[in-house]
């Protein structure tokens, strides 16, 4: 028997860890009826799912969707259901893997409510891990990217993952099925190169294009640009890669004069190539007009995130014609 808690916006790894106890716990032979998923259940199904035993021989798997329990107020068990609850997790049957599932929205400043009783009783007997999504200057990132290439059959070397995180952003999710293209693509090549990104990858939308626009102040080809990318693209995840790409920019144009593209690169997480290029591209753009962009753009986010304008998108296009 075990009782795990997984919750956190990384849904590849979470994912993964899930397929991996699949394979640990499960009997092949028997996962159909052995291997449960359930989103959000209603309380007398949830206590239930709890009080399962497998249907045939082995262990049995049951993965239970819980977000709307744990973010906001949308379901909530009543007193004598939560005292169900904690009474089917002492006592699970020993055959029965239970895991607890979270998926936070990334675009939102929320976690699961630790004050809430169900939280508590739930925490009380699993284990519990975050999934926490990379930032794209996360040093870690590139080396991450390297790894689901090589799952893929791909070899990525530093330059390309650090354009991969400049062009696609961090969901692995969505990097994993680009490279599940990639190695039909470039058959019989295994190595991946930046022409290849740009070539077959749906997800590669310049969207630091709109970074190089905002700094060069060509207002009616931002807002061409960034009505392109929202038709792929959730505008809270392309304000996220302004703000990324505007702070690098911000930090190059603050260090040029005094440390050099490796140095730079080496504290950004990026390679020294991408560091020149955004020297020769900011070389006429003041490290004034970038840090008002930034001030700008972190307002309008804020105001979007906590529900202070009635026209969020319009609030984006204003913030980006400023």
């Amino acid at each position: 028997m075990s009782i795990h808690f997984f919750y956190g916006q990384e849904y590849y790894f979470l994912e993964k860890e899930i397929q991996k106890m699949k394979s640990e716990y499960l009997n092949s032979d028997f996962i159909t009826m052995n291997y449960k998923v359930l989103d959000n259940p209603e309380g007398a199904q949830l206590i239930e799912a709890c009080q399962n035993a497998p249907l045939m021989f082995g262990d049995m798997l049951t993965v239970i969707h819980l977000d709307k329990y744990l973010i906001g107020n949308n379901m909530s068990l009543t007193d004598d259901q939560l005292e169900a609850f904690e009474f089917s997790l002492k006592n699970a049957n020993p055959q029965v893997h239970l895991v607890f599932v979270c998926k936070t929205p990334w675009d939102e400043l929320k976690k699961p409510d630790s004050r809430k009783k169900f939280y508590k009783i739930l925490t009380k007997y699993s284990t519990t891990k975050e999934f926490a999504f990379y930032k794209t200057w996360d040093k870690q990132l590139p080396s991450v990217l390297a790894e689901i290439g090589k799952e893929n059959g791909l070899k990525l070397s530093p330059a390309v993952c650090s354009y991969i995180v400049e062009q696609m952003g961090v969901n692995l999710t969505t990097i994993s099925t680009e490279f599940s293209k990639l190695v039909n693509a470039i058959y019989p090549r295994t190595e991946v190169e930046i022409n290849d990104i740009k070539t077959y990858c749906s997800s590669a939308e310049d969207i630091f294009e709109l970074v190089d626009l905002l700094a060069l102040s060509d207002k009616d080809a931002v807002l061409k640009q960034y009505n392109a990318l929202t038709e792929k693209k959730h505008p809270l995840e392309i304000m996220a890669f302004l703000q990324s790409g505007l702070s690098k920019y911000i930090f190059i144009k603050t260090y040029e004069k005094q440390s050099s593209n490796s140095e730079m690169g080496s504290k950004l997480g990026i390679h020294e190539f991408i560091v020149k290029k955004t020297r020769e591209k900011l070389a006429k753009v003041s490290l004034d007009r970038l840090l008002n962009l930034k001030k700008n753009l972190t307002e309008a986010e804020y105001k979007y995130k906590t529900g202070q304008t009635l026209l969020p998108d319009l609030l984006i296009e204003m913030t980006l014609m400023r």
